[in-house]
């Protein structure tokens, strides 16, 4: 079986190793000389190879888990010295549909495996024995399909997924990614939570009620949507939920929300999203997300109830 090199050691990059690992699945770690991950890595039982050594060009295929805005680098860097046809596997199609790697470095194999899940859940609902979900792309690997095909389920199933993986391409899994987290998953989710927390906590709700309401339950609220489905979890739900539901359907997703929706989408689509990305420093972003959470309620009442080991 072709062993997986895993370039990276973040959140994503280490619960791929460690299930792989635990798996019985052929993986180690590359890192740079001198990373600090080097000694994490090792302490987790995980083979670990410096990125630029004699032994770090040995193997077949090479997953890039490191942040999208780092792969031109590493593939500058060291596609020349990489054999011709070893997989280079990306976990997000962004990085190759913004450079265009499958042109520039034709020698190798270009493959998509993304696992839709962040790596701590990834993690977590593989020892949980949980659902995970994954698609796949082969539009950019020349010859037969068959093998890589069955060593990717292999993969898949070594990694926890037990959903798929199901075929896309690079272009729908980058746009269908970008989508989910603009419109839904890391903007509507958190905000909407925050304002209606801050809604009833100024119309005298204690804090620690409103957290729950608007926070913690979302988590319950999903885990049902997941695992029933749509149709039966309004089965599911009170009366009072089902009536309240419907309310705020026809109150909240008006045209003007779908229209802005549909208009998130186009920007992704046309370019758009991709030249903002491009012009915009992300640590200055996150430094300005983070200090807008930091001092809130919400965050502070968050705070509050996980210091406290009970009643």
């Amino acid at each position: 079986m072709m062993r997986l090199t895993i370039i990276g050691f973040g959140n994503q990059a280490k619960s791929w190793a460690l299930n792989l690992k635990d798996s019985g699945f052929p993986v180690r770690v590359a890192l740079r000389p001198g990373s600090s991950s080097c000694k994490a890595a090792a302490a987790s039982g995980l083979d670990v190879v410096e990125i630029g050594s004699a032994g770090f060009y040995n193997d077949g295929a090479y997953a890039l888990l490191t942040p999208d805005l780092a792969h031109a680098e590493f593939l500058e860097a060291e596609a020349p010295r990489l054999a011709p046809g070893s997989v280079i596997l990306y976990a997000h199609g962004f990085s190759l549909l913004n450079h265009r790697f499958q042109t520039r470095y034709s020698h190798l194999q270009h493959v998509l495996f993304a696992p839709k899940s962040i790596g701590s859940e990834l993690r977590r609902q593989y020892q949980l024995q949980g659902k995970l979900g994954a698609v796949y792309s082969l539009e950019h690997f020349r010859g037969p399909a068959a093998e890589i095909e069955a060593w990717l389920r292999r993969l898949a199933r070594a990694l926890g997924i037990n959903m798929g993986p199901f075929a896309t391409s690079f272009e729908r899994e980058t746009r269908a990614d970008l989508y989910s987290e603009q419109g839904l998953l890391c903007s509507l989710v958190p905000y909407a939570a925050g304002e209606m927390f801050s809604h009833l906590v100024d119309s005298g709700a204690e804090p620690e009620l409103a957290y729950f309401e608007c926070w913690h339950e979302l988590k319950l609220i999903v885990d049902a949507m997941v695992d029933k489905g749509p149709e039966a979890f309004f089965d599911l739900i009170s009366p009072n939920a089902l009536v309240g539901s419907e309310k705020g359907y026809q109150r909240l997703i008006t045209e003007d929300f779908r229209s802005r929706l549909r208009s998130l989408l186009a920007e992704i689509q046309d370019g758009t999203f991709n030249r903002e990305l491009e012009n915009t420093s992300v640590e200055e972003i996150r430094r300005r997300i983070r200090d807008r959470w930091h001092q809130s309620p919400l965050q502070q009442t968050f705070n509050t109830i996980n210091r406290q080991d009970g009643p």
